[in-house]
């Protein structure tokens, strides 16, 4: 967006929503319908895959975004759990490379 010389107010104007809004989707932090992807892409004049593909992400940086909430202990040990097991097995990973 820089590039074109293209600010925020501008997206959310054409995209018909809030200035923070485009701000937390560009950030990350909203998760994007796939109506709102095609919209976003034809707004800025490139492909749906120009848009999704980040040249900015580096080989062993992954970001995952969990929706809703623990609402129990048994819930928030399995997820525990499921974090220990993704560090142990990108551990691992570094040890044989």
């Amino acid at each position: 967006m820089k590039a074109e010389d293209k600010s925020y107010q501008w997206l959310a104007e054409q995209l018909g929503v809030s200035k923070s809004l485009v701000g937390l989707m560009l950030k990350g932090e909203r998760t994007l319908k796939s109506d709102r992807i095609e919209h976003f892409a034809k707004i800025m004049g490139i492909t749906t895959k120009e848009l999704v593909h980040s040249d900015t992400i580096k080989e062993g940086q992954l970001t995952v975004n969990l929706l809703g909430e623990l609402s129990n202990r048994h819930s928030k040990r399995e997820l525990d759990y499921l974090l220990f097991a993704i560090n142990d097995y990108l551990g691992l990973k570094e040890q044989v490379q």
